[in-house]
């Protein structure tokens, strides 16, 4: 069928506008199926947004939680150490406070040897090939064969060996002789090593011997080959860097300031937290979540976790308001300081077990006691797993909301079809009217020619 040209072919007779008509009729019968999908889209997409805003708002107070969800959390020290210019030490978790007299009586080194001296780096051996002999420690000597026989490429056959032994050529700056090769070790008695050469035109002599450390430590007499040394006192590292003057004194004292940042924070978050999930329920400002049973389940779980009792409450702590956090008029989080410093002085094994329930790295899925930050770890890693009705539901209404962009696109398809069948209509009554007006005009002028017609 050969198509219509309606925009020429309607209105040309007619006394009245027919495609504005075509146009009003199919926007009215458009209008409100279109405009109910369309709120039903943006009502959907302002629940994703707002899903997802719950979701990271409740993994900030999570993380929040987490610094405090562990015994080893609330397990930090304060290092006193009286000869700092002679070792430095840092503590980790699994240290204990105590008073430890450190004596270094010698630090490891590695040993140095130097060749004879060269005039040039590019100086060449009188023979070649030339064969190197490296024997390490107690084992048994290795042959390095040079590929070419000059300083650099007896440097790069030693270093490609790989034997723990690094050599380099060095610039003494002395008139005439100046170039030598230095050699390198590792540091440790164990480590010392000896190397000869297959020409007499190279020679090796020792600088600096291999030494390992020694340092006594509380009484007791040590030995490694190392300066860092971490297996002599539990949960302690030290570097040494010289001999100590005498006995130094090493501090090790339970330092609270870390827990007592960590838990101000977590209170300053909480409270940012639930003004923004207050606002993501709220009717009144349109909130996203506003309705929402789950939801508002969820966050009055969470509440009631953060102002109970602790699922692992000691004798002496049993709440954050034990510890001088309380709950003011306006609903937020407040903390009395000289009430907190007062029970991080004198009940802090309380308050590691009113958070943590003495525990370290509890699984979300256990279901053994875990302390307060433990159990709002848990409840939040629930609510926002891929399972999680937050998450889930995000991806429901993005499922939804691309079933009703279909309908969007068939809604269109079939407007068009209903204005292609108006245009047709019209169409077909204003052939109708051109027809009546050329009969009118034709009998019009049939009267007026008539011999009897009187036109006056």
């Amino acid at each position: 069928m050969a198509s219509i040209d309606y925009v020429q072919a309607l209105g040309a007779g007619a006394g009245f506008d027919t495609k504005k008509i075509v146009e009003a009729l199919v926007n009215a019968e458009r209008a409100p199926t279109e405009a109910r999908i369309n709120a039903k889209i943006a009502e959907n997409e302002a629940k994703i947004s707002g899903l997802g805003q719950a979701v990271s708002i409740l993994n900030v107070v999570k993380d929040a939680a987490q610094r405090l969800n562990d015994a080893k959390d609330f397990k930090t020290f304060a290092v006193s150490n009286s000869q700092t210019s002679a070792f430095t030490a840092s503590s980790t978790t699994s240290a204990r406070a105590g008073s430890n007299n450190i004596t270094v009586n010698q630090i490891a080194q590695e040993q140095r040897s130097v060749s004879n001296a060269f005039a040039s780096e590019t100086d060449t051996f009188s023979a070649d090939p030339v064969t190197l002999s490296l024997t390490v420690g107690t084992g048994t000597a290795t042959e390095i064969s040079v590929g070419t026989a000059s300083l650099q490429g007896a440097v790069t056959a030693i270093n490609d060996a790989g034997l723990g032994v690094t050599a380099e050529i060095i610039d003494t700056g002395v008139a005439g002789d100046r170039y030598r090769i230095q050699l390198i070790g590792e540091t440790g008695a164990e480590k010392a090593f000896s190397l000869t050469s297959s020409d007499d035109a190279i020679s090796f002599s020792s600088v600096q011997t291999a030494t390992d450390a020694q340092l006594n430590v509380n009484g007791v007499d040590f030995t490694r080959s190392t300066n860092v040394i971490d297996d002599v006192l539990t949960g302690v590292s030290l570097t040494l860097n010289t001999v100590t003057d005498g006995a130094a004194n090493l501090s090790i004292s339970q330092d609270n300031n870390e827990a007592r940042a960590n838990i101000v924070d977590f209170v300053t978050i909480y409270n940012e937290a639930q003004r923004q999930l207050k606002e993501l329920s709220n009717s009144s400002v349109d909130g996203a979540l506003a309705g929402d049973s789950i939801f508002r389940a969820l966050t009055s779980s969470l509440r009631s976790i953060v102002l109970g009792s602790s699922s692992s409450a000691s004798s002496s702590i049993s709440n954050l308001s034990d510890m001088g956090i309380s709950v003011s008029r306006s609903g937020e989080l407040e903390v009395n300081d000289d009430k907190l410093d007062n029970v991080l002085a004198n009940n802090y094994a309380d308050v590691v077990q009113m958070f943590s329930a003495n525990t370290d790295d509890q699984a979300a899925s256990s279901d053994a006691v875990a302390g307060l930050a433990g159990d709002i770890g848990k409840l939040i890693s629930n609510a926002t797993d891929s399972d999680s009705y937050l998450v889930s539901q995000q991806d429901s209404l993005a499922n939804a909301n691309s079933t009703r962009e279909e309908e969007l696109s068939d809604l269109a398809e079939r407007m068009e079809r209903v204005e292609e069948r108006y245009n047709r209509q019209f169409l077909a009554m204003q052939q109708i009217i051109d027809q009546m007006n050329s009969t009118r005009d034709s009998m019009k002028s049939s009267f007026e020619n008539l011999p009897f017609s009187n036109r006056d």
